[in-house]
């Protein structure tokens, strides 16, 4: 989304279902504050009573987003067939 928001391309990560609405600045807000909500510094993210706030007022402006954390997951993935598995990180 980060990527997709610096290319100025952030509704592709939109479900289909919403596309063609006359909702996208209202969705667009929503990935913005998400965004907020995930940049790397945790002093930078907003408190959840200004999330809410943001989410009630549109009229409020939103501040600069900063990048976000990198990612720091593991899946491990298992192929019960094969009896093998495999562990993909992110980094």
């Amino acid at each position: 989304v980060w990527r997709l928001w610096g290319e100025n391309m952030a509704l592709q990560v939109v479900d289909q279902t919403l596309e063609g609405t006359r909702h996208n600045d209202e969705i667009l807000r929503c990935i913005h504050i998400g965004l907020l909500c995930v940049q790397e510094d945790a002093s930078s993210r907003p408190r959840m009573s200004k999330v809410v706030a943001m989410l009630e007022n549109s009229s409020l402006i939103l501040p600069s987003i900063l990048p976000p954390a990198p990612p720091t997951w593991k899946i491990k993935i298992l192929s019960l067939g094969a009896q093998t598995s495999s562990t993909i990180s992110g980094t």
